[in-house]
């Protein structure tokens, strides 16, 4: 492998690690598992770097293999998991704070992925496409169907909600940017 790949890869690792466990902590809710899933993707990235054609899809790709690897630690969690289901003893989950961020996290993945990955990770529509695996417009589906979902459960909770939503993502982001 050549020098110039080499400092490519170590850039990128180092220019999108806090984003790439931000995106691994967003689908496991664990601070080790979020850490594996990184290591676990940097290290794939870097077993498979000679097949890149371009080195500037070296960060669509790192977040990638990084969603990838969350996924199949999810999915490994799973199967691990008790077999009772514990939610009929349970009362269902409420929102505790009002807080953005627990009415992102009651989305399903499949909404809640995308519009993390816009509004947090500031990526483009297309981008977001290319780490997912999923056409553009349906992307761009699920980011407005997911926002509208969010709307509809946000103004059950807060009949005053006046304020756009996409202004408390924009404050919600920020304080996910700096968060660790």
């Amino acid at each position: 492998m050549d020098e110039q790949r080499e400092r490519r890869f170590v850039e990128a690792v180092q220019e999108k690690r806090k984003a790439l466990w931000r995106v691994a902590y967003s689908i496991l809710k664990s601070d080790a598992d979020a850490e594996d899933a990184v290591s676990a993707a940097v290290e794939n990235t870097w077993r498979h770097l000679h097949h890149l054609r371009s080195l500037d899809a070296l960060p669509v790709y790192l977040m990638k293999s990084t969603v990838n690897a969350a996924k199949s630690e999810w999915r490994r969690r799973k199967r691990t998991m008790f077999t009772e289901n514990f939610d009929l003893y349970l009362p269902p989950a409420e929102v505790k704070n009002g807080d953005i961020t627990d009415y992102v996290d009651a989305l399903d993945e499949k909404y809640r992925l995308p519009i993390f990955l816009k509004y947090s990770e500031n990526l483009l529509e297309t981008e977001i496409a290319q780490v997912l695996g999923l056409p553009r417009g349906t992307v761009s589906s699920r980011v407005s169907r997911g926002l509208d979902i969010l709307r509809r459960e946000m103004s059950k909770e807060d009949t005053r909600h006046d304020r756009k939503i996409e202004k408390r993502f924009a404050e919600w982001a920020d304080g996910a940017s700096c968060g660790i």
